[in-house]
C-alpha cells in the first residue's frame, strides 16, 4: 500500500511539473497533494486533506477567471477585427442598395434648381437637376429631393438627411473643412444688380460700402461681401426671389449674385438691370457637389470618383453647357 501511494504520488508530481501548460497555481496544487501523500499520521491526514480540497478549489477557481478572461480577450479580439472589417462600408454601394440619391437643394436659385409645374406637377428642375439625373443615371438609382434654406444644406449632409447637395455651391475653402467636393463642373462670374438707371452706380468695390447691399445668406457673395469687403450691415435673406422684392422696393441698392441667376431674375421683375461694373467678378462663382467626408465606418472613395466620372463625361461630350443653356430657357 505505502509502495503504491509512493509510486503515485510520484507520478502525479512528475506529470504536472512536466506539463509545460502548467503555471504557478498548478503548481501549488502540485505540491500541496504531493506533501499530503507522504503524511504518516492520519490526524493529519484529514487536517491535509481539508487544506488540500480547499487549495485544489481556489485553483480551479482561479483557473475558471483566468478562462473566461482568455475567452472574452479573444472574443474582444473577434469582435474588433470584425468590426474593423465592417468600418469600410463604401458609400456608393449603400446608394446602390437603397436604389436612392437623397439629393440636398435649396431650389430658388433659378437657373441651377427651381420649381415649376410640369405636367401638371410641380417639380425641382434647372441646371443641377440636369447634372444629378445624369450621375444617378450612372449609378442605377433614381433622384429624391431634400429641399432647403441654401444655409441649412451643409447640416444636412453632415447629419446623413441626404447622400450629395447640388445648389449651386461654390467649394471655398471654408467648407472643404467640412466637406469633400466634387470636381467642378461649372464656373461663373459675379454681378450686382441694381435698379434701372443706376447701372453705373458702381465703379469699383468700395462703391458697395456707401451703398446698402443685399445677398443670398450662406453664399460665396455674402463672404465676400462681409469679410473681403467687411460690410457688416449687409442685408442676407435665404432666397433670390426676397432679395429681388427688396432692391424693388428700394430697402437695398444692390444684389451681388451670379451671373446666370442675376440675367434670369432681370427678366422677371421691373425696372431691374445688371450694373456695368466688374466688382465681385474678382470672386469667381464655382459648382461642386458636396459630399460627406469619410468617417464613421463608411468611406466614399468610390462615390466621390462616381460622380467626377459623370462630370468629365458631360463636360468631353458639351452636355454641361446644353444644359445650362436648357436650364435658362426653362426659367423664362
Amino acid at each position: 500500500m505505502a509502495v503504491g501511494v509512493l509510486a503515485l504520488r510520484d507520478w502525479v508530481g512528475k506529470f504536472f511539473l512536466t506539463n509545460k501548460s502548467g503555471n504557478a497555481v498548478i503548481r501549488l496544487l502540485v505540491f500541496k497533494l504531493r506533501d499530503f501523500f507522504i503524511i504518516k499520521n492520519k490526524g493529519d491526514i484529514i487536517m491535509k486533506l481539508k487544506k488540500l480540497l480547499a487549495t485544489g478549489l481556489a485553483a480551479i477557481m482561479v483557473m475558471g477567471l483566468v478562462g473566461c478572461s482568455s475567452s472574452k480577450g479573444s472574443s474582444s479580439s473577434a469582435s474588433s477585427d470584425a468590426s474593423s472589417s465592417a468600418a469600410k462600408t463604401e458609400k456608393l454601394q449603400q446608394i446602390k442598395d437603397a436604389g436612392v440619391l437623397k439629393v440636398g437643394t435649396s431650389a430658388e436659385y433659378s437657373p441651377y434648381e427651381f420649381h415649376k409645374v410640369v405636367d401638371g406637377e410641380d417639380k425641382i428642375v434647372g441646371f443641377d437637376d440636369f447634372v444629378v439625373q445624369e450621375i444617378a443615371k450612372d449609378m442605377g438609382v433614381k433622384v429624391e429631393y431634400e429641399d432647403m434654406d441654401f444655409d441649412g444644406l451643409l447640416g444636412a449632409l453632415q447629419a446623413d438627411k441626404v447622400d450629395i447637395v447640388l445648389a449651386g455651391m461654390t467649394p471655398d475653402e471654408k467648407r472643404k473643412k467640412s466637406v469633400d467636393f466634387s470636381d467642378i463642373y461649372y464656373t461663373n462670374s459675379n454681378v450686382c444688380i441694381v435698379a434701372k438707371g443706376k447701372e453705373d452706380t458702381i465703379k469699383k468695390s468700395e462703391d458697395l460700402k456707401d451703398l446698402k447691399v443685399g445677398v443670398q445668406k450662406g453664399t460665396t457673395q455674402a463672404d465676400y461681401v462681409t469679410n473681403t469687403l467687411g460690410i457688416s450691415d449687409a442685408t442676407q435673406l435665404k432666397k433670390i426671389p426676397d432679395l429681388m422684392l427688396e432692391l424693388q422696393n428700394g430697402k437695398i441698392d444692390v444684389i451681388v449674385t451670379g451671373k446666370a441667376v442675376a440675367e434670369i431674375n432681370v427678366k422677371k421683375y421691373d425696372n431691374i438691370a445688371i450694373g456695368n461694373t466688374t466688382v465681385g467678378d474678382e470672386v469667381a462663382e464655382t459648382s461642386a457637389a458636396a459630399i460627406k467626408k469619410s468617417g464613421n465606418g463608411v468611406d466614399n472613395t468610390s462615390f466621390v470618383k462616381s460622380v467626377n466620372d459623370t462630370i468629365k463625361r458631360l463636360q468631353d461630350s458639351g452636355d454641361m453647357d446644353k444644359y445650362m443653356q436648357d436650364a435658362l430657357k426653362l426659367a423664362e
